[in-house]
């Protein structure tokens, strides 16, 4: 097999390798999602009231599950809302049903307002960071895999060429056995007696 094939299907073998490990290390971190305890990430607990917000965190809000998805929320700072209804079962804990998303455009004080007895505000944010970083690891992990496979591919046509030319050409070759060496050298020995001119007069 030619050198540059065999390069080619190294690099691709240990590039798929490499990425399936990946995919594989990130999806068990993806699978730990379901196992995230949201009480212990409850920022806040109360009624309605100007609430500090900070902005490199994402805020979920939650009501008793007595309540249904209708609850009204208003989270408005400066003047404009900030708050994304978002109601989904599959994030609710104890006795918490998720109602929304608040997504502040700045740290301060936010005036937040939801039509129930009580609410909690779970930062949902940090617990789910390495999450995020499972999904880049999976997504170029896959990424990988797509090239090496490419890669594999291109080695395998390679591989696959060179072989067809070496075939073509041992094709073309005449190997003669020593009886058809030695019968070939004397038809050439005679050849030039027969060329002669009026050989037969000769004597």
């Amino acid at each position: 097999m030619h050198s540059g094939a065999k390069a080619l299907l190294a690099i691709g073998a240990l590039g798929m390798l490499g990425s399936l490990v990946l995919i594989g290390s990130s999806s068990h971190g993806l699978s730990d999602v379901e196992e995230i305890d949201w009480a212990e990430w409850i920022v806040y607990k109360g009624g309605d009231g100007e609430i500090y917000l900070d902005e490199t965190t994402g805020y979920t809000v939650y009501v008793d599950k007595s309540n249904d998805c209708s609850v009204s929320v208003s989270a408005m700072f400066r003047g404009e809302e900030h708050y994304d209804a978002y109601c989904d079962s599959f994030y609710d804990f104890d006795n918490w049903m998720q109602l929304g998303d608040i997504y502040p455009s700045g740290s301060g004080y936010y005036d937040i307002e939801v039509d129930a007895d009580e609410f909690v505000l779970v930062d949902w944010t940090t617990p789910m960071n390495t999450d995020l970083e499972d999904v880049e690891g999976s997504a170029i992990g896959l990424m990988g895999c797509c090239l090496s496979l490419g890669i594999l591919m291109i080695g395998v046509i390679v591989a696959a060429s060179k072989g067809e030319s070496e075939v073509v050409i041992g094709q073309n070759q005449v190997i003669l056995f020593p009886e058809e060496m030695a019968s070939e050298e004397g038809s050439q020995s005679e050849s030039p007696q027969k060329t002669d001119g009026n050989w037969w007069e000769q004597g």
